[in-house]
């Protein structure tokens, strides 16, 4: 096949069968050379997109300030037609809204699905499934293949009316009316697919995974009555969603799908497109002029917002990062409830969402629930299978367990003794007490976990003002594991009954839509404290992190230790710390607070102690790649634009040479020329 080019043939005859089948590719191909108005074609157009991010970068580091747009300035859309912003913010048009299979599921999980037993696993928490290829799913080999096979599996209805996927892994999914609604999040605009090339160039590898979704799935689910929807992420501006509903407008006549059939969220997670989002919904709402009859034809196709805590504080420090008198505070003391400029930002996504008729929906609940009650398998490294039973019951007898197997109040951590412990069990006392403490440390995890996500949702539900006296108004919330969807689901039904989300349905009242104080709220960088504790936290989150990742797995569970719980975080983790540790060191920032570094000011050299000791802490393949990673991230002159680049450039390599060559390479080129070398460049196609 001339026109697409596999860039390892090898990978690519495992998937020609049913993901990456000869016509599948070709109309692929034939899709991104569409030309729009001015004759670029649609990859030509996004190769656009993304290499015009580091001249707007450049004019906000020259001081240009994050702002709204202006009335007068005119918009050309790809199809031609032309808008100026006060045209698009005074005329009276609503978005389409929430497809009615939705109403009433108040969560979203959020996760990879490269795994058949994932998508199992999502789909029967019986709420919404948001399955990714985006952040939370890392883009080694055959991941981003593996998870189209699944999802075409889910999609895929046999004739007796049973999924494709049913009993793979040794399980089933539930019956039809029990399952999640699955909405699909392709990559973003940034990343080049690692697979293809289409007439010799890189290819977006978010145009490949919607195309393959809808080549594949859209027909299925549509014939049992499902709506087809995406999340979009990392839209910058009104020129990217203009893309995005320009290339599913096409992706769609390619497929005899009605226009608008594909509906779309939109991450609002990058502090740019906060000031465009308005102009942004109008993108995905508007009729798009056919580039063959010339007819304006209504596709809309926009459902809401999404706000994310995350990527929306790493996007405020990457804008920012020639202000060095702005320094980030430790990542923890950086609340959706605490700092102005989250504040303002959740209350004005959630406003303007009202204000179009959209639904907006609130951030994630990254917190995990652990298994805090104790079984006879915890201890048979200690007694053995035979006598694991035993040991429990003795630990009961002596009140240190519950019939139920929670640790209880007689047992205290720290402590070297154990009161009551038979004697034959005495010479293990020390892994006894161990074990139990890890328990006791599981049960505060929940414990905290429960308080914070429902505290958390109980403020974006609008059960209760948030701190700045706000009412917010999300329809429904994100959470990273199947655990938490019976914690989150009952705030927003609670809300729901009493009225609170009956707000969705009227506009708001306020009128300062686009003032002077607003555009200041929305970037005003959050106070507070550098402290060693903090620098040492986000060091070691991200190295747990970025391991993982380069592991294959972009969900991770990760433990703070400041906060003493395990989370489930996707790459905005890694993104925020290494944007905020690089302005920290540039800025020179003095630690504060306690610990033998408090009162030094944050040089390279104090930087990479602390980097080597955090390192030391931790075990696995990848600590040490990703340690070099860091490194480099944080010491270079330049802010990298994102962390998955030099993450997607050693992906899959195992030879520390390789490695050490290809991140020096990376980084050598993006300060000397502001270029970033992607994983399909050069000499990686073979």
């Amino acid at each position: 096949m001339k026109e697409v080019t596999f860039i390892r043939p090898s990978l690519a005859q495992e998937f020609t069968k049913d993901i990456l089948t000869s016509d599948t590719l070709s109309r692929f191909a034939e899709l991104v050379r569409t030309k729009v108005a001015d004759g670029r074609t649609l990859e030509e157009v996004r190769r656009d997109r993304v290499e015009a991010r580091p001249a707007k970068q450049a004019r906000l580091d020259a001081g240009e300030p994050l702002d709204f747009l202006p009335e007068n300035e005119v918009f050309t859309f790809l199809d031609g037609t032309t808008m100026t912003v006060k045209e698009i913010r005074e005329a009276d048009w609503k978005v389409d809204g929430q497809p009615r299979q939705f109403d009433g599921r108040r969560v979203q999980l959020t996760g990879p699905c490269s795994e058949p037993a994932m998508a199992i696993g999502a789909m029967n928490t019986g709420q919404q499934w948001m399955a990714d290829s985006e952040d939370a799913a890392a883009q080694s080999t055959d991941a981003p293949l593996r998870t189209q096979r699944s999802l075409k599996l889910l999609c895929t209805w046999t004739p007796e009316g049973r999924r494709a996927l049913d009993g793979a892994g040794g399980k089933r999914l539930k019956p039809e009316n029990e399952v999640a609604i699955m909405i699909y999040r392709p990559r973003g605009l940034h990343l080049d697919d690692r697979h293809l090339l289409v007439d010799g160039q890189a290819v977006s590898g978010g145009f490949v995974d919607a195309w393959l979704f809808l080549r594949h799935n859209a027909k299925a689910l549509l014939d049992r009555g499902l709506p087809v929807a995406f999340y979009l992420p990392k839209l910058e501006c009104v020129e990217d969603a203009d893309l995005w509903h320009t290339f599913l407008y096409e992706a769609e006549k390619a497929l005899d799908l009605p226009p608008g059939t594909v509906k779309v969220y939109v991450l609002v997670e990058i502090i740019n497109a906060t000031y465009q989002l308005e102009e942004m919904m109008y993108a995905f709402t508007r009729p798009i002029r056919d580039g063959r009859t010339g007819k304006a034809v209504p596709a809309s196709r926009f459902i809401g917002p999404n706000v994310g805590r995350w990527d929306y504080m790493a996007s405020m420090y990457r804008a920012t990062r020639a202000d060095l008198a702005g320094i980030p505070p430790d990542t923890n003391l950086v609340t959706m409830d605490g700092a102005r400029f989250l504040a303002v930002y959740e209350q004005y996504v959630s406003d303007m969402a009202r204000r179009r008729g959209a639904v907006p929906w609130g951030g994630m609940s990254a917190n995990i629930l652990l298994r805090a009650t104790l079984r006879p398998g915890d201890f048979e490294k200690i007694a053995g299978k035979e006598g694991a039973p035993t040991l429990l019951g003795a630990l009961q007898a002596a009140g240190y367990v519950d019939p139920k197997g929670s640790v209880t109040g007689k047992f205290t951590p720290g402590t070297d003794t154990l009161p009551g412990l038979p004697a034959p069990y005495e010479p293990q006392r020390k892994q006894i007490i161990g074990i139990l403490e890890a328990y006791v440390a599981r049960a505060y995890n929940n414990k905290v976990a429960l308080e914070k996500a429902s505290d958390d949702k109980t403020r974006e539900s609008g059960l209760r003002l948030a701190k700045d006296g706000g009412r917010r108004c999300y329809y429904g919330a994100w959470v990273a594991t199947p655990d938490m969807v019976a914690v989150i689901q009952p705030v927003f039904e609670k809300a729901a009954r009493e009225g609170l989300l009956a707000a969705l349905d009227t506009a708001p009242t306020r009128t300062d839509w686009y003032s002077k104080e607003l555009a200041a709220g929305l970037r005003a960088f959050p106070e507070g404290l550098v402290t060693e504790d903090g620098m040492r936290e986000d060091i070691t989150i991200t190295l747990q992190y970025m391991a993982s990742y380069l592991r294959g797995s972009a969900a991770a569970a990760v433990t703070s230790p400041q906060l003493k719980l395990q989370l489930m975080e996707d790459l905005a983790t890694a993104e925020i710390r290494r944007a905020a540790l690089w302005k920290r060191l540039h800025a020179g920032a003095v630690l504060q607070g306690e610990g033998p570094l408090a009162g030094k000011r944050l040089t390279e050299e104090v930087f990479l102690r602390l980097l080597d000791e955090e390192t030391g802490k931790l075990k696995g393949k990848s600590v040490d790649t990703a340690q070099e990673i860091l490194r480099w991230t944080t010491t270079a002159k330049k802010l990298i634009p994102w962390i998955s680049d030099p993450l997607n450039v050693v992906l899959d390599e195992e030879s520390p040479e390789v490695i050490t060559a290809a991140l020096k390479a990376y980084f050598d080129t993006f300060v000397t020329t502001g270029k970033r070398l992607t994983r399909v460049a050069g000499a990686d196609i073979r």
